[in-house]
């Protein structure tokens, strides 16, 4: 099976522990997998499999993606697909134009590569349950306190998946001023 990679934002342990206390709460049983603290994360693009070997010089490429840090917020919980049986549970940040501009940065950056990253329009969340496993609907209004974080990098990330972490760095950016 060939490996599979994405660019994203790893979640600040402090936080990430904050949205697994907060789905413990919730005592969610409808889905089949929940995304360990440490595997939380934006994705800014995903990529997929890397077909003609390039995901080398494409992180090599990312080394000029130039922003500066900024700070992100989480603002609520949304899902993806049918709200009473969603495919996924997640955490939404408030719109960013900062992150919006690394997002579009990056793709820019990878345009040149045969990657095929997924088309889709950028929704940034961060994943807390993922892959509805039936019974039944979901009633409960989830919530989540608002939490902010400083984003000050982003990485590479191969997708490991049949271990913890499951979403390895192979190459991370430093964001710095100027």
């Amino acid at each position: 099976m060939s490996k599979h990679y994405f660019i994203g934002i790893k979640i600040p342990a402090h936080v990430a522990s904050q949205l697994d206390e907060a789905r413990k709460e919730w005592n969610l049983t409808s889905h089949k997998r929940y995304t360990p603290p440490i595997d939380m994360h934006i994705t800014l693009l995903f990529i997929g499999n890397d077909p003609n070997s390039e995901i080398d010089a494409a992180a090599k490429a990312l080394q000029g993606v130039a922003y500066a840090p900024f700070e992100l917020k989480i603002d609520g919980v949304k899902t993806f697909g049918n709200p009473r049986t969603p495919r996924i549970v997640y955490a939404s940040v408030e719109e960013s134009r900062e992150l919006s501009a690394l997002q579009e940065q990056v793709k820019q950056v990878l345009q040149p590569f045969e990657l095929n990253p997924d088309p889709k329009p950028f929704v940034p969340h961060i994943t807390l349950a993922g892959k509805w496993k039936g019974g039944p609907p979901l009633l409960q209004q989830l919530t989540l306190e608002p939490a902010t974080f400083q984003v000050k990098e982003f990485s590479v990330f191969q997708i490991e998946p049949q271990q913890v972490p499951r979403y390895i760095p192979i190459q991370t950016y430093q964001l710095k001023e100027g």
